[in-house]
């Protein structure tokens, strides 16, 4: 993996996010949101912050426990440090940088590139799952459709069930291996299976998903309390969790970087929908979106460069090439 080749993206989508956020503002009365932001009270954005850092610090146990899960014993201290600094490609496009995390682990435990990345697939099954539980705690406050949110969970749910099933292993590695050019790919398709049937059996995902829940819930509180300070009450700290939930799932079903664009509007919308006024309804999804996506990426920067060998080797183009050979 070469680091330079995403940097690209990532300043694109940092250049998107002003746009949006400008554009959010002068749409919903400018000088009121300057006003709103001004007056936030600085000890609540440091207790968001502090909300959003342990939740990275429950995703951080969350991978190193699916890492040990699959064999391969990471420390917690590793663990933190891989999921950290993998936050930095949160607003890659099209996600494409949650190569990283992957790359780091197979410098860091000796896991290979193919496993990496089917955990992260597993990852991100157990994140969808759990903001569709907590959107139904409080999806009927924000007059939404729960029956859809719920039919979905329950197919989504039947997937896992299928997908770490070994009938349909053994079913997808033969028909994998029937196709001809497959065949100098059977070692990473099988690496590939192993680790989704064990990452996604039940046993796996009764712990990955609370943890799931909990670390969004954590950041939803913290956005609920950011309502309250700018003094919208009508939204209790459930239904808030409930509107940062349903915006995340609309940011998990987005190529866009960081889902920039559609999660502020969903947010925004639904607050404004709720009877929150425009402009406080766009300076909590500004400052939400300040203590959640770019403070994780602005920490995992800080991460990555606390090891300066591995920052040296992204940066190497030839990196690029040694992972390709691997």
């Amino acid at each position: 993996m070469n680091l330079k080749r995403t940097l690209r993206g990532i300043i694109i989508a940092a250049f998107a996010s002003v746009l949006v956020y400008a554009a959010l503002a002068l749409f919903t009365d400018a000088p009121k949101v300057a006003s709103a932001l001004r007056s936030f009270p600085l000890s609540m954005l440091a207790l968001m912050l502090l909300l959003s850092a342990v939740s990275f610090v429950v995703r951080g146990i969350r991978w190193g426990a699916l890492m040990r899960a699959i064999g391969y014993p990471v420390s917690t201290k590793d663990a933190l440090y891989l999921q950290i600094s993998g936050q930095t490609m949160s607003v890659t496009p099209g996600r494409v940088g949650e190569v990283l995390k992957p790359w780091l682990a197979s410098h860091t435990a000796g896991m290979p590139m193919t496993r990496g990345i089917a955990l992260v697939f597993a990852e991100r099954l157990a994140d969808v799952i759990a903001v569709c539980v907590l959107s139904l705690g409080g999806l009927s406050v924000i007059g939404g459709n729960m029956w859809v949110l719920v039919a979905a969970l329950g197919a989504i749910v039947a997937g896992t069930a299928v997908a770490s099933s070994k009938w349909f292993h053994t079913l997808a590695l033969g028909v994998i291996e029937r196709q001809e050019w497959s065949k100098k790919h059977h070692g990473s398709a099988t690496a590939i299976s192993a680790t989704i049937q064990t990452s996604l059996t039940w046993r796996t995902m009764s712990w990955s998903v609370p943890a799931s829940i909990v670390a969004w819930g954590l950041e939803g509180v913290g956005f609920g309390l950011c309502l309250g300070a700018l003094g919208f009450d009508k939204l209790g700290i459930l239904a808030a969790v409930s509107v940062y939930a349903v915006s995340s799932i609309i940011e998990a079903f987005t190529f866009l970087p960081g889902g920039i664009g559609l999660t502020e509007a969903s947010m925004a919308g639904i607050l404004i929908a709720t009877g929150m006024d425009a402009s406080s309804a766009s300076a909590a999804t500004l400052i939400t979106r300040v203590a959640t996506l770019w403070w994780g990426v602005g920490v995992g920067w800080i991460a990555i460069a606390t090891r300066p060998a591995l920052f040296r080797r992204l940066l190497s183009p030839s990196a690029e090439s040694q992972d390709e050979q691997a």
